[in-house]
Formats: C-alpha cells, structure tokens, sequence
C-alpha cells in the first residue's frame, strides 16, 4: 500500500482508506463488518471514515469492535446535524458533549480526524465551532480539526479561516470542479484531502447500463436527477476502462488519486471482494497523463 502526507501533520496515511457509511447494516452479520473492517486493516489500510449519523452510531460501533484502541489506524468521524430536528447545530458545547459519544462507540480516548459533516455556510459562520475544535484538543479527544463540505467554494472559504487540518471533499470523473482552484490552496496551506466518492456512489463502476433499473436502496438513487446523466456518462467512459488493467473501475479510483494534494480516496466496500479490488487500486501515481486526457475528451462531449 502506498503512502501520502496528510497535508503538514506530517502523519502517512495510506492512499485508499475505507469509507466506513455502509458498516452495521442488517443485510450482513455484525461479523462480517468486523471481519471487514480488520482484513482492510490487515492489508495496509491506515485511514477509515465514518460518522455518527452512519446508522445512528452503528458504523462507529462496528470499527470499536474491529480496531478499539489501535495507535496504527487513524480513525475519522464526524458531528453531524440534529437528529431529532435536522438542524445544523454545531455549537462548541455541542461539539463536546457529541464527541463523548463517538468515544465510546469507538472504544477509543482520542479521535484521529474530528469532522463537521457537511455543514451549511450559515452554520460555519454562525456557530463557534473553532471553540469546540480547539476546547476537544487541549482535552486530548482529538487529534486534527477537519470539515466535511458541500462545495468547492465552502472549502475555499474554511483554507482562508485557516481553522483546519483536513478537509473532506468530493472528487471524481463527474466531479472535478475542486481541480481548478481548491488543489493549489490546499498545499499551499498544507491542509490535507479525503477524497469521498471516487466512485460516485458505485455508478463508475459500471454496473448499470442506460435504461436499467436501479435496485432500491441502492446509493445512486440518492443522486436523483443526475443519476440516470451518470449512468450515461458511465457507459461513455467504459470503452477506456477496457482498455485499462483493472476495467472503469480501477480507472476511476485513480482519476480521483492522481491529484497529489489528495492525502487519500475513501471508497465504501459492502464485501471483501469489493475491499480487496479498492486497496489493489494504490499505485503511487494515478492515472497516466494519456488515459487523463482521453477521459478529459469524453467528458467534452457531455457538455
């Protein structure tokens, strides 16, 4: 497994990770999530993303199982909305109690990458977030301060706070608009990147064709309008990622690893042959420059 920098921590994080949302469902046993879990960790993952809100708490329940208090993984979760009302809120005072929780269904004392999870601009400029980040620290709870945005342009506005180590960001052959400004800034201020969805929600990697239905439940559907779009597009790229070793989808999670200022990609996997296929993907490099620019082709045509 190859290793990144996340931003100026100077920790090495690995260059896949594992997107931890769909950990704890009922479709499998608490086994299979835990077994999931320690063979990622088995084969050089370092870095796992969940949140509170990933099933209510099971997600983090199922990695405290799996990796307790390991000092060899770096353990990223988020403080997420209201539960109850839906609401943005994330308070100082609020961040330190929700922290409390996420320990002990970690079963760790500290969080690695502490996050709010994809917070409004109203919320970031209203509340005293900074506060809670830097109350949580002098506690010893948790290790870096990071932001999940929504957009390019929120992450551009928390670079200029300078009030993060990390930040979390969408990335991938659908969604490359954080290429044209967010890169340079954020090595410019040395904050790292977690890239989610390389994937984007599974359609890249080709199982759907134009036309088919998609199974419900399925996390596509949560791209609505744009879902059949990508599915489309998705069938536009394939002719490349036959070319590819590894097909479309070993292609996709490199277009989304070849940005050095992204610290690391963190696709979800449900099974072992999923995990498996994601981590063979670190290759220390990305995609080739002729492969970038015949996928830079295909997507002229969509607009």
């Amino acid at each position: 497994m190859h290793m990144r920098e996340l931003g100026n921590t100077g920790v090495q994080v690995s260059e896949v990770g594992l997107g931890c949302n769909r950990l704890g469902e009922s479709h499998a046993s608490d086994a299979h999530w835990v077994q999931l879990v320690q063979r990622a960790a088995d084969l050089g993952v370092t870095i796992f993303d969940t949140s509170e809100s990933y099933g209510w708490g099971r997600s983090e329940q199922m990695l405290g199982r799996a990796l307790g208090n390991r000092d060899d993984v770096l353990i990223a979760t988020k403080m997420c909305r209201v539960r109850e009302t839906g609401e943005h809120e994330f308070s100082a005072e609020r961040m330190v109690s929700q922290v409390e929780g996420s320990l002990r269904r970690l079963r760790r004392d500290r969080i690695d990458i502490y996050q709010l999870h994809s917070p409004s601009r109203e919320a970031l400029e209203h509340y005293d977030w900074a506060e809670g980040f830097a109350r949580l620290k002098a506690q010893g709870k948790i290790r870096f301060s990071a932001v999940a945005v929504r957009d390019e342009a929120d992450a551009l506005w928390l670079l200029d706070q300078a009030l993060v180590e990390v930040l979390q960001i969408t990335y991938n052959i659908f969604h490359t608009e954080p290429a044209d400004s967010l890169f340079s800034a954020a090595m410019q201020k040395g904050v790292g990147l977690l890239c989610r969805m390389p994937l984007a929600r599974g359609v890249l990697t080709g199982k759907f064709e134009a036309g088919q239905e998609v199974p419900d439940g399925h996390r596509a559907l949560l791209d609505g309008d744009q879902m059949a779009a990508h599915i489309r597009q998705a069938e536009a790229l394939r002719p490349l990622g036959e070319t590819y070793q590894g097909g479309i989808t070993r292609m996709a999670l490199h277009f989304s690893l070849t940005p050095q200022a992204i610290s690391a990609i963190i696709p979800g996997a449900r099974t072992m042959a999923q995990l498996e296929e994601n981590i063979a993907a670190s290759n220390g490099q990305g995609l080739p420059e002729v492969l970038l620019r015949g996928i830079s082709a295909v997507r002229a045509r969509w607009t």
